[in-house]
């Protein structure tokens, strides 16, 4: 049994796999004072555990919570185990294990190359070659981040639900606000995987993953496979590679 999880900048993905099957899923809020008990919660017995985290602070509360729940020492991306990729960016070290981690699972699982956008907190769209190569890719600031953005620098923008919009053409504020952020973000996606896949990859087939892949890829043209589990298979992978060392 494996426990994987995915510490991102909003929530802490929490997936369970018996073998390769993902057998139990949940989420706790990264900033939240209960993550040891949402841990609790979720498990039933003592599982081997891997972590890919891009908040520090947040690693170090999940260390102490394992430790309080009497489990394993955890494999963490970055210290003790890395993905199984070539990490190809000009700093190495830079570069987010998330990141890496689904440019793992999308090579295992659909072949390379291939192109990862993740609509998480932050949008990423990575590249990975047919080699297994992570080549690099774009940081764009997030749909949540965007509409916070908006209602906070903009006086006489109200915060919005995050519904699709019905119209293109918004005719009120609200309405606008959806068919910016949704049309917007689908043609900022469109036209930045198109450009990658003319300069690097033609043959790339594109994988999104990701909180809001759900709303967003509807709108989009290029995007064919939703996987809303990528990054806990990229860590139940990554795991698998590591004892075949």
């Amino acid at each position: 049994m494996l426990l994987a999880i995915d510490v991102g900048n909003t929530s802490i993905h929490l997936g369970l796999f018996q073998g390769r099957r993902l057998t139990r899923q949940g989420r706790v809020l990264t900033h939240g004072p209960h993550i040891e008990e949402g841990m609790r919660r979720f498990l039933k017995k003592e599982p081997a555990v891997i972590v890919s985290s891009v908040v520090p602070k947040a690693t170090a509360a999940i260390k102490k919570a394992l430790r309080a729940l009497d489990l394993p020492k955890p494999l963490v991306l970055g210290e003790n185990i890395e993905a199984p990729v070539i990490n190809r960016y000009r700093i190495p070290a830079q570069v987010g294990q998330d990141r890496l981690v689904n440019a793992a699972a999308a090579f295992f699982l659909y072949g390379g190359p291939a192109i990862v956008v993740d609509f998480g907190t932050a949008i990423t769209i990575d590249l990975v070659s047919g080699r297994r190569e992570y080549l690099g890719g774009l940081i764009v600031p997030g749909i949540e981040i965007a509409l916070e953005a908006l209602s906070c620098r903009a006086a006489l923008l109200p915060r919005i639900r995050l519904t699709p919009p019905k119209e293109f053409l918004g005719k009120d504020t609200a309405s606008s606000m959806k068919s910016g952020i949704f049309y917007g973000y689908s043609q900022l996606c469109d036209g930045i995987v198109r450009r990658l896949k003319a300069k690097h990859a033609p043959s790339a087939r594109v994988i999104a993953t990701g909180g809001y892949a759900p709303l967003i890829v509807p709108f989009c043209r290029v995007i064919r496979k939703v996987n809303p589990i990528l990054t806990l298979q990229g860590l139940e992978i990554t795991s698998r590679s590591q004892k075949s060392c």
